[in-house]
């Protein structure tokens, strides 16, 4: 079994104990993160906190290395009775989030979605990894004034159906869900604490229309290079709800209909969402839950039965001991898929 300890390393220094712990991993922020707290008894220090904002660090539970960046802020406070110290931070892909995307020139044409996350990276010191076939070059890529790296990023591989997350170890993995399975599994009355679900249906629409344009060329007529028009029909929602999306990229017709199947199968799944937290941050097996895994759930009273897909996980420490909360979606939600059949179930696994 792992060890249960957290360790926060910077500046050369290890520093556990801690008595409040969230860390945080999600397939849908490119950034893992981060909190840590101490409160001990005052017994009339002075010396200043040595952990400061901007310092790099790495956060280990047990042998695992969960996060790799930097300390984002720092709180400390006292009073007569006791001190408290806290720290909270996010990998280093989480400077892509929130610093503008400088480059020069800021387009790009013919370019393969992985040699743009390595350009868009660079300037951090990030490396890139890629998991899966990324598809067909990128006709052109213009970063949008003010927009930061992570957005020019992003806006391009949902187009592309590739997920960017971190690795933990400070760099970017370019990949598609469910590439793990979970060796244990959910079970309502064994291990499982406490579940909740939500099924909202105001994200959904009808019909889905992606309206945009392509270049002109030698063998696409001007008025038929300004009159793409793609569709995708979600016939699970009543009718008169529609949905006009204008498409990140220029796009041709397959292009566009690819893209308002991306909508209609992404929003019908993303509908339900279930929240599961187990006691330990472990599976059965020594290791620590996964993001991003399959992982077969039984649970009669919340309907739901089958795999799902872990999509955000937060290991906790409080006075409830440690726990992980695993956020719970279909394992459809980030997969193109032609139609949403008509005898769809909100609450089904597929």
């Amino acid at each position: 079994m792992g060890s249960e300890i957290v360790k926060l390393t910077t500046g050369g220094r290890i520093y556990q104990g801690w008595t409040s712990i969230s860390i945080t991993r999600s397939i849908e922020a490119i950034s893992g993160r981060f909190s840590l707290g101490l409160t001990d008894r005052w017994q009339g220090q002075d010396t200043p906190w040595p952990i400061l904002p901007g310092a790099e660090c790495t956060v280990k539970i047990g042998d695992d290395t969960v996060i790799t960046g930097r300390v984002d802020s720092i709180a400390p406070r006292y009073d007569a009775n006791s001190h408290t110290n806290s720290a909270s931070g996010r990998d280093r892909t989480g400077q892509m989030v929130d610093c503008s995307a400088v480059h020069s020139p800021g387009d790009w044409a013919n370019i393969r979605l992985e040699r743009l996350a390595a350009i868009l990276a660079e300037p951090f010191g990030i490396s890139v990894k890629t998991e899966v076939d990324t598809g067909a070059p990128i006709q052109l890529v213009k970063i949008q004034p003010g927009e930061t790296s992570f957005e020019a990023l992003d806006r391009h591989c949902r187009f592309c159906g590739v997920l960017p997350v971190s690795d933990g170890q400070g760099g970017l993995i370019l990949t598609r869900p469910g590439k793990t399975r979970c060796s244990t599994a959910l079970i309502q009355g064994q291990n499982v604490k406490s579940a909740s679900l939500i099924d909202d249906i105001i994200d959904r629409f009808r019909t889905y229309v992606v309206r945009g344009s392509q270049p002109s060329t030698d063998f696409i007529a001007p008025e038929q290079a300004f009159a793409v028009d793609g569709r995708a029909s979600d016939v699970g929602v009543p009718s008169g709800r529609t949905l006009i999306v204008l498409p990140e990229n220029s796009v041709d017709i397959a292009a566009a209909k690819k893209r308002a199947q991306w909508e209609a199968t992404v929003r019908a799944a993303r509908a339900v969402s279930a929240q599961v937290t187990v006691q330990g941050w472990r599976q059965g097996n020594g290791e620590l839950w996964p993001v991003n895994a399959l992982v077969n759930v039984d649970l009669p009273w919340l309907r739901l039965s089958g795999d799902m897909l872990i999509t955000e996980l937060t290991h906790t420490l409080d006075e409830s001991g440690t726990q992980t909360t695993l956020t719970l979606r279909r394992p459809d939600a980030f997969i193109p898929k032609p139609t949403v059949p008509e005898d769809l179930d909100p609450l089904a696994l597929i």
